[in-house]
């Protein structure tokens, strides 16, 4: 009997220790992590679902031309256009002089001027021969006036004197080349001027969007389709439409895949059309989205913000408060249509406790000075 009790008294010291060693242990390495809860107190709603094709593409001008200098043309005159100007169609560039046209062109200046100095003669005494025949008695004519016409005409002198000037013509023609705008746009001179360089390029001032689209959705497109269009370095949005589909496939084929392998996929060319060019420039990265559902999308009303006459939504985009331009249709109760200008699942923010706007960070509170440092106990 004594020995069980002596058992059961090492068993209950045994789990007295054992409790006592594990709370020191606790005590000493536990990290204490507070709850954190969203500063802002952000009411949202969020976008259904919907039936989307996505375009990648790039902003480019509608006409690009590149000038250079053409050595058959002569010896090039000084740029009439300076960078960056805005030029209309026709407008002068440069001019060439071709130097041996033009030394064509004096010498034949030179003999036309003596041939004229010949036929002045040769008239001259034509109209001396007529009026000292018109003094002579009849008896006395030796010619008749006809013949005296003819014997001093210079009709031959005035038809080599014609074709002369009609080379004249035809040399001042080849004398000068000038260089003119062939469509409006705005001109840009390469800082380094070198033999690979162009004298100027000419872009215009219309652009749209070049993107491809993968097979899978490249039949789901159809032409007018309404597309948003947001610049990827900046999240610019604007609308624009689907205006041409080729359905010959690019040359490189297959896009990227998933994990960065290769995929069998052929990817097809579509062109943009863009509503507005405000804040485009040539060059730019898009993403386009074209809505292809039937289905409308209603969002609260209390989310639409108003700037001049451009109206907008404020959305977190993984954390950063972006604007998403958008188009309104009807108003239906406490709820407006959105034609435009979403994209499925996108975080509209309809309220929030603390104000936010563009651009802010909306997981700055969430950082590490939020967590309680480690903390030891000896």
């Amino acid at each position: 009997m004594k020995k069980k009790i002596g058992i059961a008294l090492g068993i209950v010291a045994v789990i007295i220790i054992a409790v006592f060693v594990s709370q020191k242990v606790l005590s000493s390495k536990e990290v204490v992590v507070e709850e954190i809860e969203d500063p802002y107190g952000i009411d949202y709603f969020t976008v259904p679902s919907m039936e989307q094709v996505f375009v990648n593409g790039t902003v480019k001008p509608e006409q690009s031309q590149e000038f250079r200098k053409e050595e058959a043309y002569g010896a090039m005159g000084d740029l009439q256009v300076a960078n960056g100007e805005t030029v209309e169609k026709g407008q002068l560039f440069y001019t060439y002089e071709n130097t041996e046209v033009a030394t064509q062109l004096s010498d034949t200046t030179n003999q036309v001027a003596r041939m004229e100095t010949q036929r002045s003669n040769a008239s001259y005494k034509r109209d001396l021969a007529i009026k000292n025949w018109n003094k002579l008695p009849e008896e006395e004519r030796t010619q008749t006036l006809e013949e005296i016409k003819m014997d001093m005409s210079t009709d031959d002198l005035d038809a080599e004197i014609t074709e002369m000037y009609n080379n004249m013509a035809s040399l001042k023609e080849q004398r000068y080349k000038e260089i003119v705008a062939p469509f409006a746009g705005k001109v840009y001179i390469p800082e380094v001027k070198d033999a690979e360089s162009p004298i100027l390029k000419l872009i215009s001032d219309q652009f749209y969007v070049a993107g491809t689209v993968n097979e899978k959705d490249v039949g789901k497109l159809a032409s007018e389709q309404t597309a948003d269009i947001k610049v990827i370095s900046n999240d610019y949005a604007v609308t624009g439409k689907v205006s041409f589909i080729d359905l010959n496939p690019t040359e490189d084929g297959a896009q990227e895949g998933d994990y960065g392998q290769a995929s069998t996929m052929s990817s097809y060319p579509v062109k943009l059309s863009l509503d507005t060019l405000e804040g485009i420039r040539n060059g730019y990265h898009v993403q386009a989205v074209v809505n292809i559902g039937k289905e409308l999308i209603a969002i609260p009303t209390k989310a639409i913000h108003k700037e001049d006459k451009v109206s907008y939504v404020l959305v977190n985009d993984f954390g950063t408060v972006v604007r998403r331009i958008i188009q309104l249709g009807e108003q239906e109760g406490e709820n407006t249509i959105v034609t435009s200008g979403l994209e499925a699942e996108d975080q509209i923010i309809l309220s929030s406790k603390v104000p936010v706007e563009e651009g802010q960070l909306l997981n700055e509170a969430t950082d590490l000075d939020a967590i309680d440092p480690m903390t030891m106990e000896e």
